[in-house]
């Protein structure tokens, strides 16, 4: 399987309007932005992701319903409580991810399937530092940063192999 690891674009600060809940921030005109030019630079490299899990966090399911306007115009993320912040269990995780299911219309002319996951710092950073058998504090994703790990066998530390890792300046 192909997972590919983002992290939600540029979100409103805190306690700015209306915003009382960390929860409740949503994207900015920049983070909007941000997923337009991310989900361009995987349709232009003719990446096809069979299936969006998000974190329940607005600014995260926003990332991923900004994605999939692109991807796959009329499909809804897959919501995700594990990759909400402070709620990771990486093993449990990859197994949820692994068994989630390729959608009939989106499944790629590949034999593996292709899953994204939409979720936040630090806990972005440690799955992929989990999956790849680093150190803690080795890995930081940028606003909204991408990594691609191709996942073997069973849900295990060091189950996954780097295949690459992207900051928006590289979009």
């Amino acid at each position: 399987m192909l997972l590919y690891l983002i992290r939600h674009a540029e979100a409103e600060d805190l306690g700015g309007g209306a915003i009382a809940r960390d929860f409740d921030r949503p994207l900015t005109a920049k983070g909007l932005t941000q997923c337009q030019g991310l989900a361009s630079a995987f349709a232009r490299r003719g990446i096809v992701v069979d299936t969006v899990a998000a974190s329940p966090l607005v600014r995260a399911h926003q990332t991923a319903k900004e994605l999939l306007a692109v991807w796959a115009p009329g499909t809804r993320p897959v919501t995700c409580d594990d990759l909400a912040i402070g709620s990771l269990k990486p093993g449990k995780l990859t197994a949820w991810l692994m068994e989630l299911p390729a959608s009939g219309a989106r499944l790629p002319s590949r034999a593996e399937k292709a899953v994204a996951a939409v979720g936040h710092m630090p806990d972005l950073g440690a799955h992929l530092e989990w999956l790849l058998g680093a150190a803690a504090g080795t890995i930081h994703f940028a606003k909204p940063g991408a990594a691609c790990v191709r996942i073997k066998g069973e849900s295990a530390r060091g189950c996954g192999v780097l295949e690459w890792l992207i900051t928006p300046d590289f979009v």
